[in-house]
């Protein structure tokens, strides 16, 4: 980000302008998003921040933990279902406009569901709960919807990294809000739900109901027809991981499993700010998804309200 972007992501998130940290350190707002962004920027050790910054490893320790903790409690809103803004009906129709567009024989599709994991340290208690026997490794994980615009619409976590996608699901109610809230203008309760409701798209784990669809599965040979469009679905639902891709890209330390530790360290606030910020800097400058279905993310101001 240049000067004058951090200085508007200063002021989109409201940080405050004096942080006292309980070391007694004082920071301004822009320093505090400053220190966060070059910590989330490098998965070293905190020597060389320290070094470059003039800053104490400590100090800046605690004021990124309490700026990742403090974006987080105030922006976690915007992850439950922002249906006054960014998942309002015109919007979800204009997103299953262009990913239809893009190539998906679906029409009512406006975003796709996928599950991540983040890797931690072993921890000292409860290690069973984030064991993922299928990736071998202690594990947070994370449920996630990413939007053509580039955006994460949605964010559920963290859980128990032993837990499979369908228990997520279920834990995060998404589907009951979709219920609610991603209905299309015009119909009513007698209109067939196919069209009634718009449709989240998963992998076939996730089955397929009024509010998801899926490929076609099973064992058995699939038609020609069945093959092609699942391909053509395909094509499309890839964006999800590039937009998981997004992340850890832009935010290495994130990547940092050896660093991640549970009662030491504000884990599940890291990923779920990093997700944030970089929704905010795509709304600054449109990131490769939204350039894909060529679909314009909201201004900043405009995505990050109360």
């Amino acid at each position: 980000m240049t000067a004058n972007e951090l200085l508007e992501m200063v002021d989109a998130l409201e940080i405050p302008d004096n942080i006292i940290i309980p070391s007694g350190s004082v920071f301004s707002g822009l320093e505090a998003l400053c220190l966060t962004c070059a910590r989330f920027r490098t998965a070293g050790d905190l020597h060389e921040l320290s070094t470059k910054h003039c800053c104490t490893q400590s100090a800046i320790s605690e004021i990124v933990n309490w700026t990742v903790t403090f974006i987080d409690n105030t922006w976690s809103h915007l992850f439950d279902f922002d249906y006054a803004h960014l998942l309002a009906p015109a919007n979800l129709q204009k997103y299953a406009n262009v990913i239809h567009d893009a190539g998906a024989p679906l029409k009512g599709v406006w975003g796709f569901i996928d599950c991540t994991f983040r890797r931690i340290c072993r921890p000292s208690q409860w290690q069973r709960q984030a064991y993922t026997g299928h990736k071998r490794i202690h594990a947070l994980k994370f449920q996630a919807i990413m939007l053509p615009n580039g955006m994460f619409g949605h964010l559920f976590g963290p859980h128990k990294g032993r837990r499979n996608n369908c228990a997520l699901l279920n834990h995060s109610q998404i589907l009951e809000m979709c219920a609610e809230h991603a209905v299309r203008n015009g119909t009513n309760e007698d209109t067939p739900d196919e069209e009634h409701y718009f449709q989240l798209f998963g992998d076939p784990a996730y089955g397929v109901s009024a509010q998801i669809q899926s490929p076609f599965s099973g064992l058995g040979e699939h038609t020609e027809e069945e093959k092609q469009w699942n391909e053509m679905m395909s094509q499309v639902r890839i964006v999800v991981e590039h937009g998981f891709g997004i992340i850890t890209n832009t935010w290495p330390f994130l990547n940092a499993g050896w660093k991640m530790r549970l009662g030491a360290s504000p884990v599940g606030h890291y990923y779920r700010t990093g997700v944030l910020l970089a929704n905010g800097l795509n709304c600054i400058r449109p990131n490769q998804v939204s350039q894909y279905f060529d679909c314009e993310p909201p201004e900043l101001v405009d995505y990050f309200h109360h």
